[in-house]
């Protein structure tokens, strides 16, 4: 990161700052979900059905954006996502036709992933060379949290400030379209015509891929092992920790709430560029990824066996918070070691994501059951206690996938 220029760290915040955006916008309901039902008109089912219209459509474009990546530059998808981000938000702030909004959602799906998460990921990791993919990776996660935080903040700056929760929410969202015009403008000035890297496009067929070669790359398999298994990690380690303080731990809900900022936006920061920077220290990733998921089976058990002292407990949250944020900050960073070449990043992230992400779909529905059969048997602790159980699993898989990776990364060195 030291090492950037001045146009190379505008192109850097410009794609992180785009992500953050279609990562925040329409994803509104987790901050102000009442204040949404009362500025559009809508019942909980139609909140429900909303959020799974951008789930869906963001699932199935995943490889829709890896073949986009491959044909589009990254100059011309990050413009288009930022455009179609900011129209959509314009017409999310002027209507409460449930049809329309359901169409609008949907749209998102579509422009923050099918022209937007694979030229993300391509044009990250086009900025530096193999030994600083997960300082750039992990720096790149930070900032996307320092742009939301801010964001965030000037949301609920914004609503505090409205005559009423609709108001607010309708102007929250045109803050919104302004900040993403922001960026659309700032992507025209500085996000270069050929690679992000500054050397020119080079239309040699030898260089292109098809998902069919991806699906044919072990390196690609190996990703896809290693991303699913961190992703389950950090969904499972991360996700459920606030209400573990409050249902096993007893904290109050202001206290855990406290905690949960802490984790969702200082740790976040901190895992970012900490992290990135100590995995670059290891010439394997593997051994790094080896370490970090073993820290997770230790701090996890750690967290069961101190559930009696509280304070203790809820320093190692923290722990564990920081060691999953590690993970899902620096997982894309093992492409190249695993064998992927810096050609087919493009579709090769289209088919990891599709594939490696499946598990969300699932996951959290079983744990939501787990924890509704253990409450209404008066022993809450029991479903918690079988969400980490699945967490020491996940995180043995992810050993195993660590080993591989770094037995890959050994032999394509060898090979050079």
């Amino acid at each position: 990161m030291r090492k950037m220029g001045f146009k190379k760290l505008m192109i850097f915040i410009i794609l992180s700052a785009t992500v953050a955006l279609a990562y925040q916008i329409p994803y509104l309901r987790f901050t102000f979900y009442d204040q949404m039902t009362a500025a559009l008109n809508l019942t909980d089912t139609q909140m429900g059905l909303m959020a799974t219209a951008v789930s869906l459509t963001s699932t199935l474009c995943y490889p829709i954006g890896g073949i986009f990546a491959e044909k589009f530059s990254c100059r011309n998808l990050i413009i288009i996502s930022l455009a179609g981000l900011a129209a959509c938000t314009v017409v999310y702030s002027m209507t409460t036709n449930f049809v329309v909004l359901m169409i609008v959602h949907i749209l998102y799906g579509f422009f923050g992933i099918a022209t937007l998460w694979s030229a993300y990921l391509t044009g990250i990791r086009s900025l530096g060379d193999e030994e600083s993919q997960s300082t750039l990776f992990g720096s790149s996660e930070a900032t996307r949290g320092i742009i939301q935080a801010v964001g965030g903040f000037l949301f609920l700056g914004i609503m505090g400030a409205a005559a009423s929760a609709a108001s607010g929410f309708r102007f929250v969202l045109l803050a919104g379209m302004v900040i993403c015009v922001l960026f659309l403008i700032l992507a025209f000035i500085f996000l270069p015509k050929g690679e992000l890297n500054g050397e020119d496009i080079v239309n040699d067929s030898e260089t292109s891929y098809t998902m069919l070669d991806a699906l044919k790359c072990k390196g690609v398999w190996i990703t896809i092992g290693l991303v699913a298994c961190a992703f389950v990690s950090w969904t499972l380690g991360n996700g459920y920790l606030t209400t573990y303080t409050v249902r096993v731990l007893g904290v109050a809900e202001s206290t855990a709430s406290t905690l949960g900022i802490i984790r969702s936006y200082i740790i976040v920061f901190l895992a970012g560029f900490i992290g990135g920077w100590l995995l670059d220290k290891f010439t394997f990733k593997g051994k790094g990824f080896f370490v970090l998921f073993t820290a997770v089976i230790a701090a996890t058990a750690a967290m069961m066996l101190t559930s009696k002292v509280v304070p203790v407990c809820i320093v190692i949250t923290m722990i564990l918070a920081f060691i999953a944020n590690i993970m899902k900050s620096t997982y894309w960073s093992t492409m190249g070691q695993a064998g992927i070449p810096m050609k087919m990043t493009a579709v090769a992230t289209g088919v990891v994501s599709f594939i490696a992400f499946i598990p969300d779909f699932i996951v959290p529905t079983v744990a939501g059951v787990w924890l509704d059969e253990a409450t209404k048997a008066g022993n809450v602790a029991a479903g918690f206690h079988k969400i980490f159980i699945l967490l020491f699993v996940f995180s043995a898989a992810g050993l195993v996938i660590s080993v591989i990776l770094t037995k890959q990364a050994k032999s394509i060195k060898g090979q050079e």
